[in-house]
């Protein structure tokens, strides 16, 4: 069974309104006709560095351009001279979609009443939606026809020469990224993410050829979209059958057909350069397609379109990895996928140098001090413990932002899932020691994100995202997607504490005094779970939460090298506490629990509380 087959998209005249939220307006004219838009903020780079291009408008290279023609399709997407099939192959698993392109694409503009020579896209940036507007001057080559100077576009375009969605999407995507040459190379999952939202699973090929099918068959089923690559060979040479190495191609469909000779699983591969096809078993107008009993599932036919259909055991053959994107609910509710959607939670932070950026977990002694997420599995057997624990499935993903943008290099992003503790929720580096991650992602190169999907039991465990040198700075998104029924709900390990209330004085000292002989041991020292349990009394009487975090923070700079603290430490403790929250509520009068600070405020806070 196929995916939901593609309706056609409608072109309509465009608005005579657009919103422009990235480019600024022309500038006015004294003639009696407005001028037409032009971007004076598109990046101009490497990849547009040739005396030969030409920027035209559609109405210069064709005599009737339109934006859609007969709605827009996957194969209104081919390769020009950039090296960036990784999006094309994602645009055209998301053509297989109308609902899911029309939020990128959107149809209502067009070259007819209202154009302006501006055009209006949309995609996902770390958690929201962000619109992107282009002006419609594409790089051109000039070529000789019958004595004529034409102009042929010199990177994505649709068979049909008058069509120019997928020409102005990509210009879009590229002042997104910070310009053409930035869309050189690339991981398809990157563009489906940037077009969906989705969260995206990169695994190879290999293991069973019936349970690879399947698999790809209900992800496809589920509304996933899928793209495969090969990685054999020189880049973008071609095998022996057809397949080209190191390109991204999409995974369109699979079917199961009846032979004479039995049944065959078969999968629908897309080549985003809309030609070079594969010329094995189940090619266009293959024999193979003479043995299929029913005409219905049979296609004799031969187009040079760049899609093809192939068996799996081929497929496992001549691809060997690949990006799927799992689509969020309401992605997953505008395809009508049959599947049950994932719940999600997102979470958005910062690595920042001698705070939160605490390096590799292997060669980090602050490793401990990146973001921690805590993230409670609960078994969903509605209270019956005859049942036998059964494994919670989850995708993680941390992703780097605007890792693009950045022109002196990446840094690697990486995820780790240890083991967590219901009494203490943070873990710190002399736990950390002693743990060993149940999961790993990642350090990866030429990835700005990285995921782990798994499946654990019943618990609580903590996630930690970081990268690789504590010099490493950069902010990040973390996404937690659990199946629904799962009861699953992620923490932040360190989440703010919120609005922070009016204070209650501290107890008198001898109320101090007799509440720390009653939780210390008989030499006068009190532990870690001693010491929460004395703060949370005296905290939460002051108004304030007392953590783990609080606790191993106290235990560092006040406590013996056993984390012990004797009764003088505890009123050093106190005494340091009581005077930074009173700083802190002196700076934040409205109560909202964030402040800011200056350097110089900085350094009365840090020196003189």
């Amino acid at each position: 069974m196929e995916p939901p087959p593609a309706k056609r998209l409608k072109s309509t005249v465009c608005l005579n309104d657009f919103l422009v939220s990235q480019a600024p307006e022309p500038a006015s004219s004294s003639s009696s006709s407005s001028p037409l838009f032009e971007d004076s903020t598109f990046p101009q780079d490497n990849a547009l560095q040739n005396e030969r291009i030409n920027w035209k408008r559609p109405r210069e290279i064709c005599e009737c351009p339109r934006f859609i023609v007969d709605g827009a399709t996957r194969m209104d997407v081919c390769q020009g001279n950039l090296s960036n099939c990784w999006f094309l192959s994602a645009v055209a698993c998301l053509s297989l979609y109308p609902q899911l392109l029309e939020q990128v694409v959107p149809v209502d503009q067009d070259f007819g009443d209202g154009y302006n020579g501006k055009f209006r896209f949309q995609f996902w940036q770390y958690g929201r939606w962000v619109e992107v507007v282009v002006d419609d001057l594409l790089p051109t080559v000039p070529v000789q026809s019958n004595g004529q100077t034409q102009y042929n576009l010199l990177f994505v375009h649709s068979k049909d020469k008058d069509e120019f969605w997928s020409s102005l999407l990509e210009k879009a995507y590229a002042k997104l990224k910070g310009g053409y040459s930035t869309l050189q190379m690339g991981f398809a999952g990157e563009a489906l993410e940037d077009m969906t939202g989705g969260v995206v699973q990169s695994c190879d090929t290999s293991g069973p050829a019936a349970d690879l099918w399947s698999h790809l068959h209900n992800m496809l089923q589920r509304g996933a979209l899928i793209c495969c690559g090969n990685t054999q060979g020189e880049v973008e040479t071609s095998n022996l059958m057809g397949i080209l190495s190191y390109h991204m191609y999409s995974v369109t469909g699979a079917k199961e057909v009846q032979t004479l000779h039995g049944s065959e699983s078969l999968l629908r591969i897309r080549n985003p350069w809309g030609h070079t096809e594969w010329i094995g078993p189940w090619r266009d107008g293959g024999p193979e397609w003479q043995s299929v009993k029913d005409p219905e599932q049979s296609e004799n036919v031969i187009l040079e379109d760049g899609e093809f259909w192939m068996a799996v055991d081929d497929f496992q053959k001549n691809f060997h990895f690949l990006e799927i994107c799992h689509l969020g609910p309401q992605s997953i509710l505008k395809i009508g996928a049959a599947a049950k959607p994932w719940e999600y939670a997102t979470y958005e932070g910062r690595w920042v140098k001698g705070l939160s950026a605490g390096g590799s977990r292997i060669s980090s002694e602050y490793y401990w001090l990146n973001p921690q997420f805590s993230l409670i599995l609960e078994n969903n057997n509605d209270g019956d413990n005859s049942e036998p624990q059964s494994l919670c499935s989850f995708i993680v993903s941390v992703m780097q932002k605007h890792q693009r943008l950045r022109r002196s290099g990446h840094v690697r992003v990486a995820c780790h899932i240890f083991q967590g503790d219901d009494a203490h929720v943070y873990l710190f580096q002399d736990t950390l020691r002693s743990f060993q991650p149940l999961l790993s992602a990642g350090p990866c190169d030429n990835h700005r994100e990285v995921v782990l999907c798994s499946s654990l039991p019943p618990g609580r465990y903590i996630i930690i995202p970081s990268l690789e040198k504590e010099s490493d700075e950069g902010e990040f998104l973390i996404r937690i997607l659990m199946e629904k029924g799962n009861n699953t709900r992620p923490l932040e390990s360190n989440e703010r504490c919120g609005e922070i209330p009016a204070l209650s004085p501290f107890p008198a000292e001898d109320q101090c005094r007799s509440r720390f002989v009653q939780f210390a041991n008989m030499d006068g020292r009190v532990n870690n779970v001693q010491l929460h349990k004395l703060l949370a009394w005296l905290l939460t009487e002051y108004g304030l939460p007392a953590d783990d975090f609080l606790v191993r923070l106290a235990q560092v700079r006040y406590g013996d090298p056993d984390g012990f603290l004797i009764y003088p430490d505890f009123i050093c403790c106190l005494l340091k506490l009581q005077s930074l929250t009173e700083k802190f509520q002196a700076a934040n009068p409205s109560g909202s629990g964030e402040v800011t600070l200056n350097y110089r405020q900085w350094l009365l806070l840090a020196v003189f509380s």
